[in-house]
């Protein structure tokens, strides 16, 4: 893990860039996290941007989880920010999805970000400021689809918050809910783009994601995630918390779009610090 830059910000916290290991050795990740100045260990939040967004957009999140005590980082996911390639986001509707390659950028951006996340993990681990016993992971859009793999995938993320993200991964990339139009859509892409999705989906995957604490955030007027897919998502997954229900919450705001209000990022800001505070 290289430090390149250092600065105090006011309230007691400090900025750090960082270059951070990931999945692949020959690609290192950049990361700016913010942290209070002194104290610690702190419990740690991944922040995950959005599709052709980058690190720097979610900078406002991690200032709010810090003054709470968290130390928290916001990387560039693959192919995005300064891990970007020239011309990859080619095309006016790609972040519409439904053709091939939009779907593959989309999907490989998720998969091989969430591969970096445990390199990420064991780096600050060695840190005497981080907890890395307690994290949560949130996200916007794709950021939050990420986080949806991260809550099956990663033991050591204890807390999710997912803001206008996909649960159900065939519905968001063919934007058809199941059934046999989705089926037949599903048959025209080649054999590598369905293994990429289905190796990643959250929804097939639902039952390892309890007991974990889980909050789905999205808009009832969302132009590219279909909320009835996260109502069905939400009512499959309730029932396995058991007597742990007040570990899942699903938090529509029925006039919202594919967007964060401060009221969306104040219920996972408060599930965050919650959460992490709870995590054993």
């Amino acid at each position: 893990m290289q430090v390149l830059e250092r600065k105090e910000l006011p309230g007691g916290l400090v900025r750090e860039k960082l270059r951070l290991p990931g999945f692949d050795p020959d690609e290192s990740v950049p990361a700016i996290a913010i942290h209070p100045a002194a104290g610690g260990p702190f419990p740690i939040a991944i922040c995950l941007h959005y599709f052709r967004g980058a690190k720097e957009n979610l900078e406002p999140w991690c200032r709010d989880l810090a003054a709470q005590g968290i130390f928290a980082i916001s990387i560039d996911a693959h192919l995005h920010g300064e891990r970007s390639v020239a011309g990859v986001f080619h095309g006016d509707n790609i972040a519409s999805l439904g053709g091939e390659y939009s779907i593959w950028v989309h999907q490989s951006s998720i998969a091989r970000t969430v591969k970096d996340v445990p390199f990420i993990l064991d780096a600050l681990a060695r840190r005497p400021d981080v907890d890395a016993s307690r994290v949560a992971a949130t996200g916007m859009s794709m950021g939050a689809s990420a986080a949806m793999v991260l809550a099956w995938r990663e033991q050591r993320v204890q807390v999710v918050a997912s803001i206008v993200g996909a649960v159900d991964f065939w519905w968001d990339v063919t934007k058809l809910p199941p059934g046999p139009e989705q089926e037949k859509r599903k048959a025209s892409y080649g054999p590598r783009l369905r293994e990429l999705v289905e190796s990643i989906d959250p929804k097939p995957r639902f039952a390892q994601i309890p007991p974990k604490a889980l909050c789905l955030v999205n808009g009832g007027r969302d132009e590219f995630i279909d909320i009835e897919s996260v109502r069905r998502f939400a009512a499959d997954i309730e029932p396995l918390y058991g007597k742990d229900r007040a570990r899942f919450r699903f938090v529509p705001f029925p006039e919202a779009g594919h967007g964060v209000s401060e009221a969306m990022w104040k219920e996972a800001k408060e599930w965050i610090v919650r959460g992490l505070q709870k995590a054993p």
